[in-house]
This record gives C-alpha cells, sequence and structure tokens, in this order.
C-alpha cells in the first residue's frame, strides 16, 4: 500500500483505517511490545548514565 493511499483513506474513511490499525496491532503484537520493552529499558539505560556521568 502506497502511502498516498492510506493518507486518502484516513481522510476519507476513519472506519475502515481504524480495522486496518486494529488487524495491523494484532498481527504484529509481539513486535509491538518487544518495540514498546526495548524503548523503555533504553530510556531507562539513558538516565542511569547520565545519573553516573553527573555524579
Amino acid at each position: 500500500m502506497s502511502l498516498e493511499f492510506l493518507n486518502r483513506l484516513k481522510k476519507e474513511n476513519k472506519e475502515v483505517r481504524r480495522e486496518q490499525n486494529k488487524r495491523y496491532r494484532e498481527k504484529n503484537r509481539e513486535i509491538l511490545n518487544l518495540k514498546k520493552q526495548r524503548m523503555y529499558y533504553q530510556m531507562s539505560l539513558e538516565k542511569k548514565q547520565s545519573k553516573i556521568q553527573s555524579n
């Protein structure tokens, strides 16, 4: 799907777009959760490193 198509769809038919997003999230739930988890750990690590550097 092209980006133009998705943008048009988002404007024209929000319900269809919501359903697409829902299917995507269900299909890729594990990957999305891992991305969130990685982001959380990355932020945590950066905070720890900044504390260490400031001391």
